[in-house]
């Protein structure tokens, strides 16, 4: 089943849908429970569900708000009947923390806190109970609990809405687009959820149940105790930082300690190596290879080095001299980690391997170099910041981290078992200068906000360098060479054109729709004859072109045509012609260049072959603009609508108890 048939399966259950957005919607803002609804990821899916076109948009947005203003509501009336045993309860059962925080930001907004804590994670399910606890007057509260709500649902579902239109869009191009964008949306996602929830929540608790646990062992082991309290004060500022830092050595060097014995041991890890590095491999296509190519170019070791040198200059004009040093050791651990660790045994580069062969990888050098520089980096730019800017930092920081990795693994640079052991060890450096810097109490104001700008800047001019110089070799060599096969004009339309691919092929192999189109002559001669019978040059794509398909009201002639690939490439023509008898729709047609050349006495004729397509278009939600393709089947049909028939034949063969058809155009008049 295909992404957006998966999709459109949800549309027989509509009210099931309306049903889990509405209760999401409810409970994430009903006190208590509202912490640990993930009411983000729901709305997110809820949206995709729209821009697929499964569900109708404005009644689930319509939905998602009643749901938020019964959950504020329920909340409020909850706290205004029992405002005295509200509080005390809260605070009996060891929320006291999040209480106070609720009540501080209702006293520092006031009535706007309602429409704040919408948007605002932390104090988001407490809110509304607070305020009605203080008994907030209802005509008050409601009117601004029902129009917060209805900025927060479209706010909470649009990006979800783009995601879904462009999943659609991204599957008439290439079902391997799509693949790739719902595997890196989810992995973005993923980080930008983990990383929210380690500064805002696992940090703070972390102080907490590391002195439960000393308290423990005191009690168990006084002298123990009283000496690991003379060393480690629970109650000083910086003892919840030490203790996030340990936890994070510990399961840091444990994770190192389990890849590198599953390595030893040939354990299913291994495997798990080569079955993804063959999944990776067929999600390759032109587009995707250039962009990741890009990313590891900008993650590289140059990279490394020149914002490893932009920094050390920033904090020597800073006077901060000992940040300075701290930095030195950082960078300079990372450059003997990165040769130590970079190599793989057997020669097993994932891009050298062959099936069947056995592939021993050590940890990645360059990825527990990446890590350890750009983490450290996030950690002196965080360190002692407002809480906001700490989780945009970070978050930038491990997005960076692990698109890095997953450009390499895509490119065949490493093996996941490398990634993750290079990513073990430069965590457990990691922790290591972080904890002792803290431990020291170094605290040189290094100016976090023009430093991080510096190294934006940085990012921005040696990248585009390093990019320049080494992206379009790197794409080179990815590339196969095929070689020319050479056939005459007889030989071709004899048997000859069996050998062109007879389907145009997708993700791992699969096949979609038949290629019956065979057209011998170079690409002028094609745009000369297709024009004369009516066809034109797609429109080129441009930000104007393709904002078109995010606006209802955009012409078919005028919207570019979605790109499709058939073995990793994309069409190298790509010709429309509109259907005056039908409004929003449009013929396409698309042609590759295959390694096949026809010779006749004018010379030698690149082969190319491709399809013929209609395209209907359809507005969805009258907010974008969605494409329906059905490929044109009938050989005759394809003759008539490209005007050649003077120059066409049509062949049929039975193979592999399959009829194939094809129309091949020949440069000369040839007879039925």
């Amino acid at each position: 089943m295909s992404i957006h048939a998966l999709l459109m399966s949800l549309s027989e259950r509509p009210y099931l849908v309306l049903t889990v957005v509405f209760a999401t919607a409810c409970a994430e803002s009903f006190a208590a429970i509202g912490t640990f609804v993930p009411a983000g990821a729901v709305m997110f899916v809820a949206g995709a569900l729209i821009g697929a076109g499964a569900v109708n948009g404005w009644l689930t947005i319509g939905v998602a708000a009643l749901g938020a203003v019964v959950g504020d509501g329920l909340s409020y009336e909850l706290g205004r009947r029992y405002h005295v045993q509200v509080g005390a309860w809260w605070r009996a059962h060891g929320h006291e923390a999040a209480w106070l925080r609720g009540e501080q930001f209702v006293e520092r907004h006031g009535g706007k806190s309602i429409v704040f804590a919408r948007f605002f994670a932390p104090v988001r399910a407490i809110v509304p109970l607070v305020v009605g606890a203080a008994r907030m007057d209802r005509l008050r509260f409601y009117p601004t609990n029902v129009a917060s709500a209805l900025a927060w649902a479209p706010a909470h579902i649009a990006p979800g809405i783009l995601f879904g239109a462009s999943a659609s869009l991204a599957e008439a191009v290439s079902a391997r687009l799509a693949v790739i964008m719902i595997l890196l949306a989810g992995v973005l996602w993923l980080v930008v959820r983990t990383v929210r929830l380690m500064v805002e929540r696992v940090f703070p608790e972390t102080k907490h149940v590391a002195a439960r646990a000393m308290l423990h062992w005191a009690r168990r082991y006084p002298r123990f105790g009283a000496q690991l309290r003379r060393i480690i004060d629970p109650d000083a500022p910086e003892f919840a930082t030490l203790a996030a830092l340990a936890l994070l050595f510990i399961g840091s060097v444990w994770l190192f300690g389990a890849v590198l014995q599953d390595v030893i041991a040939n354990d299913p890890l291994m495997r798990a190596d080569t079955s993804l590095y063959t999944f990776l491999r067929s999600l390759h296509i032109t587009p995707i290879d250039s962009l990741m190519t890009g990313v590891a170019v900008l993650n590289g070791r140059p990279m490394v080095f020149a914002i490893a040198a932009i920094v050390l200059v920033w904090l020597v004009l800073q006077r901060s001299w000992k940040s300075a040093a701290w930095w030195i050791a950082v960078v300079g651990v990372g450059v003997v980690l990165s040769p130590f660790v970079g190599f793989h045994a057997n020669g097993a580069w994932p891009l050298t391997w062959q099936p069947g062969n056995p592939h021993t990888p050590l940890p990645d050098g360059l990825a527990a170099f990446s890590l350890l520089t750009y983490a450290y980096l996030g950690w002196v730019l965080t360190r002692r910041q407002p809480s906001p800017w700490r989780v945009g930092v970070l978050t930038a920081v491990a997005l960076w981290i692990v698109v890095g990795g997953l450009a390499d693994l895509y490119l065949g640079r490493t093996w996941p078992s490398g990634l993750l052991g290079g990513w073990a060890l430069g965590l457990a450096w990691f922790a290591v200068f972080a904890g002792a810097y803290t431990w020291w109490h170094v605290s040189d104001d290094v100016r976090p906000g023009p430093l991080a700008l510096l190294v934006v800047g940085t990012f921005a001019v040696a990248g585009a360098w390093q990019f320049s110089g080494h992206a379009q070799h790197a794409r080179e060599i990815s590339q196969v060479w095929r070689p020319t096969t050479y056939l005459s004009t007889a030989q071709w339309l004899d048997t000859g054109w069996q050998q062109l691919p007879a389907r145009r092929t997708e993700i791992g192999g699969d096949e979609e729709e038949p290629l019956p189109l065979q057209w011998a002559a170079n690409d002028e001669a094609i745009m000369g004859a297709l024009k004369r019978a009516g066809w034109e040059p797609a429109p080129a794509w441009s930000v104007r072109s393709a904002l078109g398909w995010l606006l209802p009201q955009t012409h078919a002639d005028q919207l570019p045509v979605l790109p499709k690939y058939s073995q990793g490439e994309p069409s190298q023509l790509l010709l429309v012609r509109a259907e005056p008898d039908v409004s929003g729709s449009r013929l396409v047609l698309r042609m590759w260049r295959s390694h096949v050349a026809v010779r006749n006495a004018s010379g030698d004729m690149p082969l190319w072959y491709g399809a013929l397509y209609r395209e209907k278009l359809y507005r969805l939600a009258h907010l974008v603009t969605v494409v329906e393709t059905q490929y044109v089947a009938v050989p005759s049909a394809i003759t008539t609508l490209l005007g050649l028939q003077q120059q066409t034949v049509i062949r049929s063969a039975n193979m592999h108890a399959v009829i194939r058809n094809a129309v091949l155009v020949s440069p000369v008049s040839v007879r039925q």
